[in-house]
């Protein structure tokens, strides 16, 4: 298998060894040839996201490590401060202390596995959860301490975010009230969690649902310990239209200096995509072109899969490599397939790619760090294990705007 040498290795002391280090993509590519397609760490990239979260967001920042799980980015957040980390199953959790002991993992997953809570509470020392019904405080409650916090969940969306995620999960906000109390009556810890959509789009929905977090705090008669914000932090795909991420911070902190929350109150926050999305890459090859369909060595079974569940949405800027030779400046569109058998393995849309592509030719697409290889399947037996780092002091993925 061409790039072995590349892949994301396990140290038996725990922490990831360093990948393998190119100045450049197209230096990657010369010398590797890659065949399979390959994930691309920019560190640099990844730090500054994770800084910028770090001095911006006025509470506890708690990595989303279901967006990228690869222990290579994980390495690099916390490295820049990232030490809180929203996991949502032993693996996850498994996962983060095998290389980051003293790191703080939240069981923040409302719907969990049966015994999965009560182990991450004994055998990794969790001691923050989450719940938006009566079944499962009490099965929290059932093996849970007086140190233990239980966030109840309350609906919170957000029409302009890409993604809802309050259909499936929160509390309408009467019933949040009742768990509060329940939570606070046996002696625990209560906190309040929202999540107002992935990719939101402008930071007025953070305003709204903290201020009705406070409201059912207060109805509550109940001193929540902490709040949970959730993620849904942009990024800014082509066309996407979201404001600066610092809008939010600020928004943020002006809303909770006037909300009426207790002053001991923690804030948290739980982003995934807005870390790591613009600190990776991935390099594809052209393996087939059919008048206007190209055949890439990835598709929709593989790292690409968002593109279809967002509607198109979600888009991944591109550029060329091609070794000994120049693309066209020309353009025109194609039709982009996968390399599995399923005839539904394609783009959701085409893509504006050299007139004169090639079988050999490379793509890189930016903005690909989140939701690429943590949903990529292993279909056709056709997947990745491919990782390197772009350390050049220049070197950016396409479509990448500085923080």
């Amino acid at each position: 298998m061409i790039g072995l040498q590349a892949a994301v290795p396990e140290s038996s002391g725990g922490q990831s060894t360093r990948l393998a280090s190119y100045p450049s993509i197209a230096e990657m590519v010369a010398e590797l040839g890659p065949a399979e397609p390959v994930y691309c760490v920019y560190p640099a990239i990844l730090r500054q996201a994770a800084e910028q979260f770090v001095a911006g967001f006025p509470g506890d920042v708690l990595y989303a490590v279901k967006a990228n799980p690869a222990p290579e980015v994980i390495r690099e957040l916390y490295a820049a401060g990232i030490c809180h980390f929203d996991t949502a199953s032993l693996r996850e959790i498994a996962l983060v202390k095998r290389h980051f002991p003293d790191a703080e993992c939240f069981f923040m997953a409302v719907c969990k596995l049966a015994g999965a809570a009560e182990e991450a509470f004994h055998d990794y020392g969790l001691r923050h959860f989450v719940a938006d019904h009566w079944s499962e405080v009490d099965r929290l409650l059932a093996f849970a301490d007086a140190e233990t916090t239980i966030h109840i969940r309350m609906k919170a969306f957000d029409p302009a975010s890409v993604y809802e995620l309050s259909s499936k999960f929160g509390a309408e906000e009467d019933e949040a009230v009742r768990l509060l109390r329940r939570v606070a009556d046996a002696g625990l810890r209560p906190g309040l969690a929202f999540n107002v959509g992935s990719l939101c789009r402008h930071p007025v929905a953070y305003r709204r649902a903290i201020a009705a977090a406070s409201q059912v705090a207060s109805v509550s008669g109940v001193s929540i310990a902490s709040l949970d914000i959730g993620g849904g932090f942009p990024t800014e795909y082509p066309g996407l239209g979201s404001r600066p991420v610092g809008e939010f911070f600020s928004a943020i902190r002006d809303e909770v200096a006037t909300a009426g929350l207790p002053s001991d109150c923690t804030l948290l926050c739980e982003p995934g995509r807005a870390l790591v999305a613009a600190g990776q890459s991935l390099v594809t090859q052209v393996i087939l072109v059919k008048d206007d369909l190209v055949f890439l060595n990835d598709g929709i079974y593989g790292s690409f899969k968002e593109l279809e569940i967002s509607n198109n949405l979600v888009v991944f800027p591109q550029r060329i490599i091609r070794l000994g030779g120049t693309a066209d400046e020309k353009t025109r569109a194609f039709s982009v397939s996968g390399p599995t058998c399923d005839s539904l393995d394609l783009f959701p849309a085409k893509l504006e790619l050299p007139a004169d592509l090639k079988v050999g030719d490379w793509i890189e697409f930016g903005l690909a760090g989140a939701y690429t290889n943590s949903m990529s399947s292993r279909f056709n037996g056709l997947y990745s294990e491919q990782w390197v780092s772009i350390e050049g002091q220049q070197a950016a993925p396409p479509g990448f705007e500085p923080f």
